[in-house]
């Protein structure tokens, strides 16, 4: 009993502590974290992504070709691309929705 009574406070002031650093104004502000998010995003819809996705475009015709052509996979592949590249206008979509 003891034991745990001493992880939930030790939980507790962890918790206190990162709150704290919250509060910090230099840590909440959102610039660092605006860029950082904008890199990831880069990353996720730059060129290397995009030339990933014409090569398993490219790998589903040839295995259709074949007769090898899963459409199970065919289908979450595609998906895929769809959701990642359509990412930002399906957010900007939503986000007008919401605001008329």
């Amino acid at each position: 009993m003891k034991n745990e009574h001493k992880r939930l406070l030790e939980k507790l002031m962890i918790l206190l502590a990162m709150g704290a650093v919250l509060m910090i104004p230099e840590t909440a502000m959102a610039a660092p974290w605006d860029s950082t998010a904008t890199k990831i995003l880069d990353i996720f819809t730059g060129g290397l992504t995009r030339t990933i996705a014409i090569i398993s475009v490219i790998a589903c015709g040839i295995a259709a070709i074949a007769g090898k052509l899963s459409w199970d996979w065919a289908i979450k592949i595609i998906v895929g691309i769809i959701l990642i590249f359509g990412a930002a206008s399906i957010v900007d979509y939503i986000i007008a929705g919401a605001s008329a």
